[in-house]
């Protein structure tokens, strides 16, 4: 018969079980850095209303766009930046978007784009992998070019694929790099379109790896008919070893609208993390920065667009009410950074103070008609000679 283990040492080994258990979900659990889109210091000094909740969003973590175009300053500097800011041992999320005549159908992001030809962009890809060396890496790759493929057209004419295949090689050749390619999500709603995706994917995954896709960028459609096409994708193609990340940036309000450029009335969505609880669905993330214009918006679209500035600049009338109508007012209580009558935070905390000052002159105003008329008329004092 075996010897019982004291008390004192049962709870002892259990101690030293849960450190070693503690211990390995701290390894599991991979930290994810960030650093702030170039967009938002300027923004906060000519909006200071947004301040808090740019900073806010900041805490949490959004996508660096590493991309050839002139609107978008130095993309490389920020690519370094981010590396140098971030400890080695977190991993660093950067997409990349610099095909030559990127968004070939609607144009709004071809404007001012630096790469005309493959060894153009052959050449935009090796800087950064410079860059990033062996670090750990989420790298999206190419929003929307994918789905444009596979719907043949100018993406065809412009060589997409043939910088794609580059792409891919390149960027996973660092085996710290989990590589997601966007695929277009509308173009996975029809089963043949959805296997013309697969075709691509299949072809990319010849020359490199490839972690998953992206569903959602820079869009505004809720996470559950995501999560649902992410499943239906993975069957028709026969791909069951993929995942899928979703752009949770802006889709906080599940509408019918299929507007996609700057749509009325979005909000913000669930902050990223990798505890998704959905099958399939390895992390949220945020990839389009809050506040950033689609572009112009001004032709070819719905009633629910708003016209703005050129893609990639600061939209305050958007970011207001992505931030009014999104998680962080709605799930985490926070305040409004306009009222409901349309006035900006600043401007009711102004009409506040002002209202508050307003009373307190009229109550001293009225308390000392009132402490003079109790006292009566003055007399004047005379001296008398005895």
């Amino acid at each position: 018969m075996a010897a019982k283990s004291p008390p004192l040492l049962l709870l002892l080994q259990a101690l030293l079980l849960a450190i070693a258990l503690g211990a390995l979900v701290v390894q599991a659990a991979e930290t994810h850095c960030s650093i702030p889109p170039k967009t938002y210091p300027d923004a906060k000094a000519k909006h200071p209303h947004l301040a808090t909740a740019l900073s806010t969003l900041e805490s949490r973590g959004i996508a660096t766009w590493y991309t050839d175009r002139a609107a978008d300053g130095d993309t490389l500097a920020a690519a370094k930046h981010l590396v140098a800011s971030c400890n080695e041992s977190s991993r660093i999320t950067l997409v990349v978007y610099g095909l030559p005549f990127k968004d070939c159908e609607a144009g709004y992001s071809m404007v001012g784009s630096r790469n005309q030809n493959a060894d153009d962009y052959r050449a935009f890809v090796s800087q950064l992998v410079d860059v990033v060396g062996e670090r750990k890496v989420l790298y999206i790759l190419e929003p929307d070019a994918i789905g444009l493929l596979a719907g043949g057209g100018c993406a065809a004419q412009h060589g997409y694929k043939e910088n794609l295949l580059t792409a891919i090689e390149m960027l996973s050749a660092n085996k710290n790099a989990d590589v997601y390619v966007d695929v277009g999500f509308w173009r996975l709603f029809k089963d043949d379109d959805a296997r013309r995706v697969a075709e691509v994917l299949q072809d990319l995954l010849k020359v490199g790896r490839m972690k998953g896709i992206t569903l959602n960028t820079s869009n505004y459609r809720p996470i559950q008919e995501m999560a649902t096409l992410c499943q239906k994708f993975k069957t028709i193609a026969k791909m069951p070893q993929i995942g899928c990340i979703i752009d949770t940036s802006r889709n906080f309000v599940d509408s019918s609208s299929s507007e996609w450029c700057n749509r009325a009335g979005a909000g913000i969505g669930h902050p990223p993390t990798a505890d998704t609880k959905l099958p399939s669905i390895d992390y949220f993330v945020w990839v389009k920065p809050p506040g950033e214009s689609d572009g112009t918006c001004d032709k070819d679209h719905s009633k629910d667009a708003m016209v703005g500035p050129e893609a990639g600049l600061f939209f305050p009338k958007a970011f207001e009410q992505l931030w009014d109508n999104g998680y962080f007012v709605k799930e985490e209580k926070m305040a409004r950074v306009v009222s409901s009558n349309g006035v900006p935070g600043w401007g009711v905390a102004l009409i506040v103070v002002c209202s508050i000052a307003l009373v307190l002159a009229l109550f001293v105003f009225v308390r000392r008609r009132a402490m003079n008329s109790a006292k009566g008329p003055m007399r004047p004092s005379f001296a008398y000679n005895a």
